[in-house]
Parts: structure tokens; sequence; C-alpha cells
């Protein structure tokens, strides 16, 4: 098969354990297939502001970026924005509000950083373990607050994304029947976590996108992916392959499946179907 595109996730599929780097085998499958003219895409629900070095930085591969689970697409160089979509104010006004009627923590991508109230982030830190990462290496650096998120958008800012970081297991239910109320596109993204993007913001969008500003046959490219949410992409490119981590369901809308994240799955479908 003629690949001439590389889509891969990032937590869970592309990423080590600690989130940040990727493993020595990896590196080279990427350079590898760089320098054999494929082009090597990320495709994840992080933001600009939160990619670590190894992808930002350090990559002698960079070109693209899909972010925020297709809301954005940039260039890693510089990040300038290739093309973009926003959650409306209606929507955005109305996840708010369903939020505080819940009592959940919710959280406002927008710019360089995540905003919320002090109640949000006192209930993240209520909560710890499940959300230790995401306090420690997200909220630290990126977090903003704000004691009033609806006078934040009363400023009209571009809010690309929304967290919903801790959802109890008795809200769950209620917590989807608000979300599917609303014109937007929302997922588990953990057992207790929600992203929410516009509704026409997709993982797979976000690789037609691409793939059409770089003049390439989806046909011709792999994607790389752990879960629910990179079924779409998975399917959307000529061959999609789940790594051994993901669910079932993952495993089975995949091509293919390869070994888990953390035992070089990514590097080895690389490896196999592209070098």
């Amino acid at each position: 098969m003629d690949i001439r595109l590389i889509a891969m996730d990032l937590d869970h599929t592309a990423l080590q354990p600690d989130r940040k780097t990727f493993s020595p085998r990896l590196n080279a499958a990427l350079s590898a297939a760089h320098r054999k003219g494929v082009a090597v895409l990320p495709i994840t629900g992080r933001q600009f502001f939160i990619l670590p070095p190894a992808v930002r930085r350090d990559a002698e591969w960079a070109g693209l970026v899909v972010l925020s689970n297709g809301g954005e697409v940039r260039r890693l160089t510089d990040g300038a924005l290739l093309s973009g979509h926003y959650l409306e104010p209606d929507a955005l006004y109305a996840l708010v509000g369903a939020a505080g009627e819940l009592d959940l923590p919710i959280e406002l991508s927008s710019g360089d950083g995540l905003y919320l109230t002090p109640a949000s982030w006192e209930s993240q830190r209520r909560t710890g373990g499940p959300l230790r990462f995401h306090l420690d290496d997200v909220l630290a650096r990126f977090g903003h607050e704000t004691a009033d998120l609806r006078a934040f958008l009363a400023g009209l800012p571009t809010v690309d994304k929304i967290n919903l970081p801790y959802v109890p297991d008795e809200l769950r239910a209620a917590a989807e029947r608000a979300l599917n109320a609303l014109p937007v596109s929302w997922f588990w993204s953990g057992p207790q976590a929600v992203e929410i993007a516009h509704r026409d913001a997709s993982k797979a969008g976000g690789l037609l996108e691409v793939c059409r500003l770089l003049d390439i046959d989806p046909a011709h490219a792999i994607a790389l992916g752990d879960s629910g949410n990179d079924i779409p992409m998975l399917q959307a490119a000529g061959l999609g392959v789940a790594m051994g981590n993901a669910p079932p369901q993952v495993q089975a809308a995949a091509d293919a499946v390869s070994a888990p994240f953390d035992q070089d799955g990514a590097a080895l479908a690389i490896e196999r179907y592209v070098l």
C-alpha cells in the first residue's frame, strides 16, 4: 500500500506513559517515514499550548497538526491557524448552564489557556487521584481563574473546546442527556471525563481537511488510534490501525491491531505498513 500520510493520535497511542515523549523506536520510525516523503500528522484532543516539546519543537518531521479533536488545523513550526471550528455562543451559554445545574466542574479552552471558576478548580482538587496529571501538568501551567464564566463569555472569546473533567457515575446519564440536546460534538475522553467541541469538529474531519491541504488522497493515509473518538478517523483513512490497548469496539472498527502503545505499537505499525 502506498502510504503518503501518517495520522496519529497522541495520548495512549504515540506518546509514552509520561505523556510527553516518544520512544526511541517510534522517533526513528517517524524520521525514516519523513525522509521517505511521508507526511506525519498528529491528531489530538490537545490544544496547541498543551503539546509537549517532542511534538511542537523537537520533531524533524513537524508539519501540520489537528487539535481539539478537529477544532483546529495549525502549522507546528509557528502555530499558524489554517482552519478552525469554534463553539457558538448559544451552545456555550447552554453548556455553562447545564454544568451549573449538575454541579460539574467545567473548563473553557480559549487562546492560550483553560478558563474555569475557583469552584471548578477546588472541585477538581477534592477529586484528586484521577485528575492528578490534569491538575499538575495542565491546570498548574495553563489554568486561568475567572469568577464568572458568563461574564467571560460576554467578551466573545473563541472557544475551541470545553472539558467536563470529572463527571461522577451517578450523573453520567444526566450529563449525556444534556449534551445530546445541544448542537455540539462530544465524547467520553476517559472513564469520567467529557470533551466537547463544535458540531462539525472531529478527528476524521481534521484528517480529510489536511489531506485536502496537502493534496493527498485519504486512501493513501494510515491512521493510528486507541479511543472511541478515533474510530471515524480510523475508518476515514485507507488503513486504520488500533493500538492493542484500545477497547474492543475500537479494535473491531480498525483494519488491523498493533501492540499496546507502551509496547511500541505505533512504531511497529509504521515499520510494517509504511517502511
